[in-house]
């Protein structure tokens, strides 16, 4: 199957048009597959339901919501395996748990997220074109032909909100595989930067609080941790995913006010201004020397430099 065999299944996506409108479910949730894939964040032909995934198709979805649509995401998911327009053979397969093959079968639609997370292990897509998701032009010629065809189709706003999220994905990827800005290029803007790295550090960090272990995530992608960096990126220009935590928000509140601090010892640190005895520090206070929950991978383990600067500045502070 070549670039044009699937341009031309991306046009003939079974999709309700209604007054001049179509459906949006299924173009957004194949917008953001290609979106995750230009982040790099689709490696092997696996496609799971989860927040990289979900995430991206809520933004396209806001974008073009009208106020009698409903995100859904189970729905496109679901129903992405289904023929094309005219009886032609799709291009996404589901993939049953182990045991669930038979209720999988009998599923004729999904009507809530438990249809997929009890039954669905993940979505594959044909060889030919997840082989073309890993060349870029290739990427972009298919999210072109997608987000184009439908703009006549009463979805105008989805290639502005492409383009943008695409400056977002490509910055991502450029953090994922670790290539540093040079001293002469200019960092994107915040738009840009703040979600590219909020992305790649809280997945590193399995959606966890690198402080309290907490890990709060809605099924449909919603996740509590926020991307913190360790030294400010107003100060060292550095979105290095080893220059960053996950943290839930008050952990993230009491680092920037220097109330903790992870040490190149890679233990929290906490401020004596903040007395044990009293039981509404405990929260923080019960920190001091137990270990940071650490990124999945060891090369993304937090810099030296960077931790070293964190906990300098908490002694300066509040001693």
């Amino acid at each position: 199957m070549s670039l044009k065999s699937y341009q031309d299944k991306f046009r003939r996506l079974n999709v309700n048009v209604r007054a001049g409108r179509a459906s949006p479910h299924k173009i957004c949730m194949l917008l953001a597959l290609l979106d995750l894939a230009r982040s790099g964040g689709l490696a092997e032909n696996r496609i799971l339901f989860a927040p990289p995934l979900l995430e991206r198709y809520q933004r396209f979805f806001a974008a073009v919501r009208t106020p009698s649509d409903h995100p859904n995401p189970y729905f496109p998911f679901f129903h992405l395996a289904g023929k094309l327009r005219g009886g032609a053979a799709g291009f996404w397969q589901l993939q049953p748990l182990p045991g669930r093959d038979t209720a999988l079968a009998a599923l004729s639609t999904a009507r809530s997220l438990r249809d997929i997370t009890d039954n669905i292990a993940c979505a594959t897509l044909d060889p030919e074109l997840f082989a073309l998701l890993q060349q870029p032009e290739s990427l972009e010629a298919l999210a072109d032909t997608l987000s184009t065809h439908w703009l006549d189709r009463g979805l105008q706003d989805l290639r502005a909100v492409a383009a943008r999220a695409g400056e977002v994905s490509r910055y991502e990827h450029q953090l994922r595989q670790g290539v540093a800005l040079t001293a002469a290029e200019a960092p994107p803007p915040a738009y840009v930067r703040d979600p590219a790295f909020r992305r790649v550090v809280i997945e590193l960090y399995d959606y966890r609080c690198a402080a309290s272990g907490e890990r709060f995530l809605l099924p449909t992608g919603e996740a509590m941790v926020e991307a913190a960096h360790i030294h400010p990126f107003s100060a060292a220009g550095d979105d290095d995913p080893r220059n960053g935590l996950a943290l839930t928000p008050d952990m993230h509140w009491a680092m920037d006010r220097y109330l903790i601090a992870p040490g190149p010892d890679l233990k929290w640190h906490v401020s004596r201004l903040l007395d044990r005895r009293i039981p509404d520090f405990a929260r923080l206070t019960q920190l001091h020397g137990q270990a940071l929950f650490l990124p999945r991978e060891a090369r993304f383990t937090p810099k030296r430099e960077s931790l070293e600067w964190r906990l300098t500045q908490l002694r300066q502070h509040r001693g």
